[in-house]
């Protein structure tokens, strides 16, 4: 199935939790038990890539429109458990519930596969330049990514908001942010939803949010840490990722947003590989592939049941 925008009016709430997509994306953050400090995956620089898993040999299902025959060649940026990241957290092999996709569906057509690691920020313009076929997962479906990119849904997502165990508890709706200083990753959905938060803020009469953008999201959660900020908004699926990785130290503020958007496969508008794809990722999700993959990852099998 190929997703193309939704042209139905939204309210203002609604409006907010869509917008929580519009850029979104990922990062790896570990924290040594004993210190606030993060281990960064610095190891993601625009234009690396990884080598390709075999020989390139040409396969009778390999599907039409790959950048490189014989290869699936994915952009992706390993900082964002538990999707997508190295699994000696500065290199080596990128695994997670995003990289082990791409590996399925490599196996599926019969072809190898190649990871174009890049920034996050760097992944539809990787996308749209032809240096890889596909962003797998970790970017929402938004309308504004539904305009330039043709996307098959994957799992369902939504925002969270996390911060130190007592602040959490005192927040339970999108307005108590108003007044508070939340931090988000630089040119994600989360950021881009916060600033309308705030000007929501304003308009109701409360404060602003007092908003700052950070190019990695270990970097939001040692601002929360470090108490320079209250509060930071990523997805709920890496949020509960880094609660299991803070704990004592983070908590999320339950119900705040509710998981209304879905994670996609991105392919560019138009190419004869986009309905090969959907039609892999409905075939993965239905023997069971997909649920084997979000099990391995702690993921709840239920996120997978989308439309």
């Amino acid at each position: 199935m190929i997703i193309r925008p939704d042209p139905r009016t939204m309210d203002v709430q609604g409006t907010i939790r869509a917008s929580m997509e519009t850029l979104m994306k990922k990062s790896l953050f570990i924290l040594a038990a004993a210190a606030t400090v993060t281990l960064a995956l610095s190891a993601c620089s625009g234009g690396a890539t990884s080598e390709p898993s075999g020989d390139g040999a040409a396969s009778a299902n390999e599907p039409e429109g790959l950048v490189n025959a014989g290869t699936l060649t994915a952009c992706i940026d390993p900082e964002y458990a538990p999707l997508e990241y190295y699994a000696d957290s500065t290199g080596g092999d990128i695994i997670g519930f995003d990289a082990d996709g791409i590996r399925a569906l490599a196996d599926h057509w019969g072809i190898d596969y190649k990871f174009e690691v890049t920034s996050f920020d760097g992944l539809m313009p990787g996308l749209q330049s032809g240096k890889c076929d596909v962003i797998f997962g970790g970017l929402y479906m938004s309308e504004d990514r539904l305009k330039i990119a043709d996307a098959a849904p994957i799992m369902n997502a939504g925002p969270a908001v996390l911060a130190t165990p007592e602040t959490a508890k005192t927040i339970s709706t999108p307005e108590d942010l108003c007044g508070l200083r939340v931090v988000s990753q630089a040119a994600s959905a989360n950021a881009a939803s916060v600033v309308a938060l705030s000007e929501k803020c304003v308009a109701d009469g409360k404060d602003p949010i007092e908003t700052a953008e950070y190019p990695k999201v270990s970097e939001t959660v040692l601002a929360v840490l470090n108490g320079k900020a209250d509060a930071l908004v990523e997805t709920n699926v890496a949020a509960a990722y880094m609660v299991t990785q803070n704990e004592g130290k983070l908590a999320e503020a339950p119900g705040v947003f509710a998981p209304d958007t879905t994670f996609g496969a991105f392919t560019k508008l138009d190419n004869p590989f986009t309905a090969a794809l959907a039609t892999a990722i409905e075939e993965l999700r239905a023997d069971g592939t997909l649920a084997k993959i979000a099990a391995d990852y702690n993921l709840d099998e239920s996120i997978l049941e989308v439309k």
